[in-house]
């Protein structure tokens, strides 16, 4: 019931509230300038940052530039359990930075049968973590291609650097320019940089290969998904394989229909590259951001890899860090209306959980099970999640009912709550 909620909601929260104002300048037909703030109050969380958005949004017909902090956009109806890909989720609240993307794609021939989508992105991670002050860049490339009978097929990566801040143990890291450019490279560091960035590369980096078959039919549309996750050299050679999401999505334009939208994904990352001399990967981890690929004590991509406390790393530090990364996971998402007046989204995802390996070089690797007793939270191996939202609208508002459960051989949890919403 918390995860994949924007930051919204946390694990101890039993009320939260948000409202958020938008206003709008329309430049000429095709461009507009747009300024956002909204503000969240939860209780059970201890960051008080209480910003939800605040940001300038401009954009014309196939650009825009965001400034700030600003809610991503909810995809596939939100039946997905990680959203846009495997790296990035709503699983955390979102960064404050700078965002420049193409809208649309820019076509590189007359015919429009092959084109362009990109991005440039650049973070702050913030100073409630192990290296405070954290920076983030990330960029995507897609190549778009129309192909025939209304199919089109788009292929491209994503890449994600963590990057500068300051460390406990390493002290400040290097942010000069040169660095930037060897983090946007994916090169190694330099004399400033921690031993490990120099025989490597300088940050932390991950990335995802991304393929979307989609067809548009005359009253529906059809989506097939596949990410190839990876984290160096080795498994953007596939050498990880099969780690990653497959999924499928099909939605009807019968807003009327029980079942109106309809989403399967699969989930692996069992392998992280344990072939010798690779060994294991550590997802979602590195040594010298030893906070991981996580955001306020969230994860950023797919929360079914989740977080947890442990004493002996960093040496005498209790810090969070993602414990459990080593899964499968089948998730379905089904959508529509009930009586063709209340409209439902159910969620069902089943897990297997296998824990992590902590790579320690020529040393091998530690193994930490899922309910492994050094960690603070203990996870059964098998791990059955549901939810179900119902709406009921009504003229001077939109009231849902919520119904969560969390089943394991070891405990049943079964959370209810209600959400007020309106918009005007």
């Amino acid at each position: 019931m918390y995860t994949n909620q924007r930051g919204r909601v946390s694990k101890d929260t039993d009320f939260s509230g948000w409202i958020t104002g938008r206003m709008n300048y329309e430049i000429s037909s095709e461009t507009s300038l747009e300024m956002g703030v909204g503000f969240i109050y939860q209780n059970g969380y201890l960051n008080n940052d209480y910003i939800d958005e605040l940001y300038l949004d401009f954009q014309n017909s196939w650009i825009q530039v965001i400034a700030g902090r600003k809610q991503q956009k909810e995809l596939y109806g939100g039946l997905s359990a990680t959203n846009e890909n495997m790296a990035w989720s709503l699983n955390a609240r979102p960064l404050p930075g700078v965002r420049f993307h193409s809208l649309r794609p820019v076509y590189l021939n007359k015919k429009q049968s092959l084109g362009i989508e990109f991005s440039w992105e650049e973070y702050s991670m913030g100073a409630d973590r192990y290296v405070k002050g954290t920076r983030l860049h990330t960029k995507r490339l897609y190549f778009i291609s129309n192909l025939k009978k209304g199919w089109q097929l788009k292929l491209g990566i994503r890449h994600f650097a963590q990057w500068g801040g300051t460390s406990p143990r390493w002290g400040k890291q290097p942010t000069g320019f040169k660095d930037y450019l060897k983090i946007v490279a994916g090169r190694e560091g330099g004399a400033e940089s921690t031993p490990g960035d120099q025989i490597n590369v300088i940050g932390s980096h991950l990335g995802t290969y991304e393929l979307y078959l989609n067809k548009n039919f005359r009253k529906g549309e059809l989506k097939i998904i596949y990410n190839h996750f990876f984290e160096d050299g080795s498994g953007s050679r596939f050498e990880n394989f099969p780690d990653g999401r497959y999924g499928v999505f099909y939605s009807s334009e019968d807003d009327g229909s029980i079942l109106k939208s309809i989403m399967y994904e699969f989930f692996y990352t069992k392998n992280q590259s344990q072939t010798a001399p690779y060994l294991f990967d550590y997802y979602f981890m590195n040594g010298v951001y030893a906070s991981g690929w996580t955001y306020q004590n969230r994860v950023v991509g797919l929360p079914l890899l989740t977080t947890n406390y442990y004493e002996d790393y960093p040496p005498g530090i209790q810090n969070i860090r993602v414990g459990n990364n080593s899964i499968i996971a089948h998730h379905l998402g089904l959508a529509g209306k009930f009586l063709k007046k209340f409209p439902y989204k159910l969620l069902m995802t089943y897990r297997k959980n296998y824990g992590h390996y902590r790579n320690k070089g020529y040393e091998g690797y530690d193994y930490f099970p899922a309910d492994d007793p050094r960690g603070l939270v203990k996870l059964d191996k098998n791990v059955f999640s549901t939810r179900l939202d119902i709406d009921i609208p009504f003229d001077f508002a939109n009231l849902s009912l919520i119904l969560g459960g969390d089943f394991s051989k070891s405990q049943n949890v079964i959370g209810t709550g209600l959400s007020l919403s309106k918009a005007f």
